[in-house]
């Protein structure tokens, strides 16, 4: 199957190196020469900015044709990033004139910011927070191709993402609050089984399905990492829990690791 990752960074390099492991044929996007020398072998690079007018989108147009188009593409920490729904809408767009076969789509459970207690894909969400509003909107952009399925993925971790050298002994907040960050491997199994599953749509999470406390896994990480710990300087008794059965049910996924601390030693 010819599979186009888009935004191929961190979490798409690991996918592709394992989709060529089983025969797919991958191409990346990048949007600097300099980013495609790094790929894995046996990917094909190809540079594609979907913000700028200067670059050739029509050359890509047999690359997406009758493709599995996953979109990595982040939408960065600043919240006023409009370039990021431009660039969705632009891939939409592109999809669609090119004849893809299905777009998979990562989006983030940060979607749910603001939100209290367990959440689903059935949330009302707090679209006038501004992160809420650009993550919806992606959402939005890309669903204009069909058949488009989201997966809202948890915090990240996996190799050379260790949470325990990110929060070295700075102070965090929410000691009680629910911890749900997903491996990366368990985010290449679900794509793996979507790709068997095509054409498929909907909104789906993706996180550890049993949570441990924030305080709690940050110990650990720390320990694990061989890090000085976090310090947890008050506890406003909230979070939320995200609740990702829906997935499972509907694609009869099995997670490798059931909570983030289990994931810990698959870091490094």
């Amino acid at each position: 199957m010819k599979v186009v990752i888009i935004g191929c960074g961190w979490l798409g390099q690991q996918l592709a190196a394992d989709l060529i492991m089983q025969g797919h044929q991958v191409y990346g996007s990048r949007r600097s020469v300099s980013a495609l020398v790094h790929f894995p072998v046996g990917i094909t690079g190809f540079l594609l900015d979907l913000n700028s007018a200067a670059s050739d989108k029509d050359s890509i147009m047999p690359i997406l044709h009758d493709a599995v188009v996953i979109c990595a593409i982040t939408p960065g920490r600043d919240q006023r990033q409009q370039h990021y729904i431009t660039a969705l809408q632009q891939l939409a767009g592109l999809a669609t004139a090119a004849g893809s076969r299905q777009l998979i789509h990562f989006s983030s459970t940060g979607i749910y910011q603001g939100l209290q207690g367990e959440v689903d894909e059935t949330a009302q969400l707090q679209i006038e927070e501004p992160r809420v509003s650009l993550l919806w909107q992606g959402e939005q952009a890309l669903q204009q191709f069909q058949p488009a399925l989201t997966l809202r993925l948890a915090g990240l971790m996996g190799p050379g993402r260790h949470p325990g050298r990110f929060t070295a002994g700075k102070e965090l907040p929410d000691a009680t609050a629910p911890i749900n960050m997903l491996h990366s491997a368990d985010i290449i199994a679900a794509v793996k089984l979507l790709l068997g599953a095509t054409p498929c749509s909907g909104v789906f999470n993706l996180s550890c399905p049993l949570t441990i406390i924030r305080q709690d896994f940050y110990q650990q990480a720390a320990v694990s990492a061989g890090k000085t710990p976090a310090i947890f300087a008050n506890d406003s008794g909230g979070g939320r829990k995200v609740n990702a059965e829906k997935f499972v049910r509907q694609f009869n996924f099995s997670y490798r690791f059931a909570t983030a601390s289990d994931a810990l030693a698959y870091c490094n």
